[in-house]
């Protein structure tokens, strides 16, 4: 009985193949082991995906260089004025200060002016002339009242002065002022301007009210040197037309105990010319005290001259 069992486990042995297996060397794996590829869903078809290798980069697109546009070389220019003197009388003649302005003008210009106030007999038509003026042709308008005496051709240039109230034309009214003193057909004209600015100034200051502005430095310029948009109103101190105008002024600098000279540069009253000399003699009588006697002051003797 043994001897056949073992003869049955013979039989059995012989027809068992053994098995062989191979495992890989992890030194010989080079690729990466991939997951399982996922089913797909049916109706969704399966993109490929390329990779590229590591040592591939992807290229660089830089926007195509446009050719500079080629700059035509400058042609030069002729100088109009070829020394720094000539370009000093050419400014000079282009832009003249308001005392140049009141001392070039000749009767010719008075008459033009009269021309086209003739023309202008509607409001309307004086308005546009008034806007079509320049500063040359209102520089003129109160030189052209120092010489005229009928009231309608006065009127018309009042007009003309309040529609254009500006601080160049009280410059102009003011120089021609010393130069005519004591015309009244200049000084009213100058009054009622004055009193329009100092309106429009009260306007503006109280719109400026919020924000302070700083008073600018004081620069010396040179003798005589005068910067005409800080030329303050005479009519802080008294108003042109006033009787006591030259009185006023006078006090005004014995009182400040300021300089004469120093009086006339801030307000620009230049010596020599009629109202300055009013104003020095009247300064003088206050000082040396010939004032306080009516009897012995310039006026009191002035009357009796022809």
């Amino acid at each position: 009985m043994d001897e056949e069992r073992k003869k049955d486990d013979l039989k059995r042995e012989a027809g068992i193949r053994p098995l062989t297996l191979s495992l890989p060397v992890k030194e010989e794996m080079t690729e990466p082991v991939m997951p399982p590829r996922a089913k797909a869903r049916p109706g969704i078809r399966p993109r490929q995906i390329s990779l590229l290798p590591a040592e591939e980069e992807l290229p660089v697109i830089l926007p195509e260089a446009k050719p500079r546009p080629r700059i035509p070389k400058s042609h030069s220019v002729p100088l109009v004025y070829k020394t720094f003197s000539e370009a000093v009388e050419g400014c000079r003649e282009k832009h003249p200060l308001p005392f140049e302005l009141i001392a070039s003008q000749t009767p010719s210009h008075a008459t033009w002016l009269l021309s086209q106030l003739k023309q202008a007999r509607t409001r309307p038509e004086l308005e546009a002339l008034a806007d079509s003026l320049s500063y040359r042709d209102l520089s003129m308008l109160f030189s052209t009242l120092s010489n005229l005496k009928r009231r309608d051709e006065t009127a018309q240039i009042q007009n003309l002065i309040r529609l254009r109230a500006s601080h160049y034309l009280y410059l102009c009214g003011w120089l021609t002022l010393q130069h005519t003193y004591p015309r009244s057909s200049v000084s009213d004209p100058l009054a009622d301007l004055c009193m329009i600015l100092e309106d429009l100034r009260f306007v503006r200051d109280s719109e400026r009210k919020s924000r302070r502005s700083l008073p600018l430095p004081s620069i010396p310029l040179g003798p005589w040197r005068v910067i005409w948009t800080r030329v303050p109103l005479i009519s802080e101190i008294a108003l042109p037309n006033s009787r006591h105008f030259i009185t006023e002024i006078a006090r005004e600098i014995y009182d400040s105990k300021a300089d004469l000279q120093g009086f006339f540069l801030e307000y620009a009253i230049y010596p020599g010319l009629p109202l300055a000399e009013a104003i020095a003699g009247r300064y003088e009588e206050m000082v040396s005290g010939i004032s306080a006697n009516p009897l012995l002051s310039q006026d009191f003797f002035d009357r009796f001259r022809k």
